[in-house]
């Protein structure tokens, strides 16, 4: 998630299809030899970096009441994003939302197609943006290409050209802005990019691009630039366009949508005003409509490649994906058989040509399993990668997919006293670190929170946003701070603002900001490199923040020690190029007999693949004795 646009969640949807990654150079997919003659009809185009920075209420409101037809284009698929319905990541994710978003596009009426560019995470500027996919004219002459494919009238974006603070957006929608704004002359250009030109495949002029107002003296009504669009309006049911809007959101799962409520949006998301920024001519100004003074015209347009989900009949997951060579390996597989009938399938885990074991299932719509592999049997295994093998058969049919296990050697070391306990969310990800590495842990459900003598663990974790999904942590939270005081440690992982501050979970006030480091190889400074936290049982040097993925760090706590207790240890500094971030990326503090650290670092990414730096301080915090 991302914060601003991302973080008020108003906007939908996601796409996935057949086309190839980006690169430099020409963009010229082909299109089916059918086309299709559309019969006079204004064209609404809306352009998103990801799939929630969509206008649902502009597109709905277009397509169920004024008949016109609505294109929504995305740059990523959101595959960088973090997962609030489980512990799925990265290409997973991506399927997931894929799904979401064509749901979602049901009942918007719009339709959905993807440029396909890598969601690499939170960046902060276009610059970062352009260079990991593949150069600017890389971008734009792709989204020329569909502007000159599907012809729109109208172009409208919730992202606009600013790159400076304090106003900026992420480095995506920048992007996606500075690309809008170019595109609108360049699709019109025949010296641009020629060879896109074929068939129905046209230069192309558009008529207005506009870009969303959300706060400032140009969202006042009445500002001769302005156009506001009407959410209160009701389609042929009865149904307002803001809650239809609502109801496409809410398909988005995997992003925590199914809980907003409208009254939980803030006013000036809910006002759907927009600036004109570019035209090519003259229009009558109308306050209450885009297309003001635009004629339908007939469009012949080529037939482009459906996005479609591409979720497969049959496949095998496993996780974790990294486990430590010289351990045993405790793997969890799902096959997932969706052809609606139960099939004779089997698992077959290999190492090389060699066949590690093998289980015959009856698959029906969802098979799980954990698979567990002595260490004395990987020890003989010289290969570094397991593959398991699902396969199924049934009404003549052969069903095949495989996943791949990639084993790493860590050196890291871990109390043999640990004991902890898990206070546990939707991620897998600490749980599974726990068990690989054989440490004993017990999960600590509602009733255990609440009346269990929490005394014997060595340390308790909170999982990533436990207060907002653990809503028993939120409620029995004096307890866990009682077991700190007498003796007790509590590690508790990153939360989002809205989920933490002003409800004092922390012993001493902690703030929380949405300021992060996006460079994942940021420089790290360690400001109090004796402390016990990064000296055992593993001492952390400066090549253990080597190879670190995506970011360093989100929603760092406030270094104000008016709103962060001065009475936490800030362990750690890191900014990304040119800016300054707090040093609370890794904040600790005694409590009583107790201590507590709160770890905004995005640690959980790089445990999922065994990064031997992030492993050594997990262990460092799961190690403290108690006191």
């Amino acid at each position: 998630m991302r914060p601003f646009l991302r973080t008020c969640c108003y906007f939908v949807l996601l796409f996935l299809g057949g086309f190839p990654p980006a690169r430099p150079g020409a963009f010229v997919p082909r299109p089916s030899a059918e086309s299709s003659t559309a019969p006079q009809a204004l064209t609404l185009m809306c352009l998103s970096a990801h799939p929630d920075d969509e206008d649902g209420t502009t597109l709905a409101y277009y397509s169920k009441l004024r008949g016109v037809k609505t294109y929504s284009l995305f740059f990523t698929r959101g595959e960088g994003g973090q997962n609030e319905i489980g512990s799925e990541l990265y290409e997973d994710l991506g399927t997931i939302r894929t799904n979401e978003t064509l749901e979602a596009a049901k009942i918007l009426g719009s339709e959905v197609y993807f440029l396909g560019f890598p969601d690499f995470g939170f960046s902060k500027s276009a610059r970062e943006t352009f260079s990991k996919w593949g150069g600017k004219d890389s971008v734009l002459s792709r989204l020329v290409y569909y502007i000159r494919a599907l012809k729109p009238d109208v172009i409208i974006t919730n992202h606009d050209t600013v790159t400076t603070k304090p106003n900026r957006q992420h480095g995506n929608h920048q992007a996606a802005g500075i690309t809008a704004y170019e595109a609108f002359e360049k699709a019109a250009d025949p010296r641009y990019h020629s060879e896109q030109l074929s068939g129905e495949v046209t230069v192309w002029k558009v008529k207005k691009l506009f870009f969303r107002a959300f706060r400032g003296d140009s969202t006042q009504p009445g500002h001769p630039a302005v156009v506001s669009i009407d959410g209160s309006a009701r389609d042929s049911s009865g149904e307002t366009i803001e809650d239809l809007a609502l109801e496409a959101l809410r398909k988005h799962r995997s992003q925590g949508m199914e809980k907003l409520v409208l009254s939980s949006i803030p006013d000036f998301f809910r006002r759907h005003r927009y600036i004109l920024i570019r035209s090519d001519r003259d229009y009558p100004f109308d306050p209450h409509d885009l297309f003001s003074g635009i004629e339908p015209s007939p469009k012949m347009r080529p037939v482009l490649p459906k996005p479609v989900g591409e979720i497969p009949e049959f496949s095998v997951r496993v996780s974790p994906q990294y486990v430590p060579q010289g351990r045993p390996a405790h793997l969890v597989v799902t096959i997932i058989n969706r052809t609606g009938k139960a099939l004779d399938g089997s698992l077959t885990v290999l190492s090389g040509a060699s066949v590690v074991l093998t289980r015959r299932y009856i698959t029906t719509d969802r098979t799980s399993d954990t698979v567990s592999i002595a260490g004395s049997t990987l020890n003989r295994i010289p290969d570094s990668m397991l593959v398991l093998k699902a396969t199924a058969s049934g009404d003549g049919r052969m069903y095949s997919s495989e996943f791949t296990v990639h084993r790493s050697s860590v050196a890291a070391r871990f109390s043999p006293q640990a004991f902890v306990g898990l206070v546990k969310t939707y991620d897998d990800t600490h749980e599974e670190t726990l068990r690989s590495f054989g440490i004993r842990y017990r999960l600590l459900d509602s009733a255990r929170i609440a009346t269990e003598d929490l005394d014997s663990f060595s340390v308790i974790l909170l999982d990533l946003r436990a207060y907002e999904y653990r809503h028993d942590a939120a409620l029995h939270n004096k307890r866990l701070l009682e077991y700190v005081r007498s003796g007790g440690n509590i590690v508790c992982f990153y939360h989002k603002t809205g989920d933490w501050n002003g409800k004092n979970y922390s012993p001493y006030p902690i703030f929380l900001t949405n300021e992060r480091v996006t460079q994942e190889d940021a420089p790290v400074r360690e400001l109090l490199p004796r402390h016990l936290l990064l000296t055992l049982p593993n001492n952390i040097s400066p090549d253990d923040w080597n190879d670190w993925i995506q970011e360093r760090s989100i929603y760092l706590p406030a270094q104000d020690t008016d709103k962060t207790s001065p009475r936490y240890d800030r362990l750690l500094a890191m900014s990304d190029e040119g800016e300054e971030q707090p040093p609370t990326s890794l904040l600790w503090c005694r409590y009583g007999n107790g201590s507590y650290a709160y770890v905004s670092l995005a640690l959980y990414r790089q445990l999922r693949i065994l990064q031997e730096g992030a492993v050594k301080l997990f262990a460092n915090l799961i190690s403290q004795p108690r006191h």
